[in-house]
C-alpha cells in the first residue's frame, strides 16, 4: 500500500504535544532525545518524519510529506501552498510588537517610520506595519530577538509569546498583536486527491483524540426518584445511560459523557440529590 508520511516538529514548543498526539492515535514516536528522524509504523504504511517546524510547510507543499503539524505563524510567514485541515489544541501563542519599557510608544500605530524592527518573521512584520501605514526597516534574526534593543540593533521587535513573561524579563512591553497563532494540521493538495481515504483515517483519529480531551466519563449511583432531574444536567452524547443495580429498586447507576469544565458543578449537584460512588474518568478517544 502507498506510503503516507506525516511531518512533525523535531524540537521546540510544538514537539512534545505533537509527539503525544501521534502516540495517542497509535504511532509511538521516539521522544526528542532520540536521534531518529524517520519512524515507520504498521508495516511501513506510515512514516513519521521529524523535521524543523519551519521546514514543514515547504516539505508538505513539495509532497515530501503528505501531512504536517506546524505553527500557523510559520504557514503564513512562508506562504507555502498547503491545505489547512484543522487547528490543533496546543501551541497557542501570539506574535506581538514590543518596545523597551522606557519607550514612549503605547501602541504599535505610534511606531515611527524608518524605525528598525528585529524579528524572525520578516514577511508578517513588514505586512503588519504596512497595514499601519509605516515603512519600517526589518532586521531579520533567527533567535534571541528580545536582546536586540539592548545591544542597539533594533528600536522595536516582533516576537512570539505565550504569557509575556520573557518580554518582561528583558524589560520589554507589548504594544500590539500581529497574529494569534496555534498549531495546525496541514496537507499537500495532491495527497488529498490521491490518498484521501488514508488522510481521512488520520484526521478522524486526531479529531477523536482532541474531542475526548475536553470530555470526561462520569459514573454515579443516584436515587431513582431523581432521574427526572438528570436529563438536563447530564445530556451526554445522546443523554445519560441508566442501568439497574442488582438487588436495589431505589438506586440506579448512571453513565454519561460530560464537559471537562463542568465536572465540579455536576459533582456538587449529584451529591445534593443523594448521588454516591461518583467516578470521573478520562476518555482516550471519542468517535461521534
Amino acid at each position: 500500500m502507498t506510503l503516507l508520511r506525516i511531518a512533525i516538529p523535531n524540537k521546540g514548543r510544538l514537539n512534545q504535544p505533537a509527539v503525544r498526539l501521534m502516540n495517542r492515535i497509535g504511532f509511538p514516536v521516539p521522544d526528542s532525545n532520540s536521534r531518529t528522524l524517520i519512524a515507520e509504523f504498521r508495516k511501513g504504511r506510515y512514516q513519521i518524519l521529524l523535521a524543523r517546524a519551519q521546514d514543514i510547510p515547504e516539505f508538505v507543499e513539495m509532497g515530501v510529506a503528505d501531512l504536517g503539524i506546524t505553527g500557523l505563524d510559520l504557514i503564513l510567514e512562508t506562504k507555502r501552498n498547503v491545505v489547512k485541515i484543522r487547528e490543533l489544541d496546543f501551541g497557542r501563542c501570539r506574535l506581538v510588537v514590543a518596545v523597551p519599557d522606557e519607550s514612549d510608544i503605547q501602541n504599535a500605530s505610534e511606531v515611527r517610520s524608518e524605525s528598525t524592527v528585529a524579528t524572525s518573521f520578516p514577511k508578517l512584520t513588514e505586512e503588519y506595519f504596512k497595514g499601519l501605514g509605516k515603512e519600517v526597516k526589518i532586521a531579520t534574526v533567527t533567535g534571541a530577538t528580545e536582546m536586540t534593543p539592548q545591544i542597539g540593533l533594533a528600536d522595536v521587535i516582533t516576537d512570539l509569546t505565550e504569557t509575556g513573561s520573557t518580554l518582561k524579563l528583558n524589560h520589554l512591553r507589548e504594544v500590539g498583536v500581529v497574529l494569534e497563532s496555534t498549531a495546525v494540521l496541514v496537507a499537500n493538495s495532491g495527497s488529498l486527491s490521491s490518498k484521501g481515504s488514508r488522510i481521512k483515517e488520520i484526521t478522524s483519529a486526531i479529531d477523536s483524540v482532541i474531542g475526548a480531551s475536553r470530555k470526561r466519563y462520569l459514573m454515579a449511583n443516584v436515587p431513582r426518584t431523581t432521574l427526572s432531574n438528570l436529563e438536563s444536567l447530564l445530556p451526554g452524547i445522546s443523554g445519560p445511560t441508566i442501568m439497574n443495580i442488582i438487588g436495589r429498586e431505589d438506586i440506579v447507576a448512571i453513565h454519561a459523557v460530560v464537559n471537562d469544565d463542568e465536572v465540579n458543578g455536576i459533582i456538587a449537584v449529584l451529591k445534593d440529590i443523594g448521588g454516591t460512588g461518583i467516578l470521573i474518568c478520562p476518555i482516550e478517544r471519542m468517535v461521534l
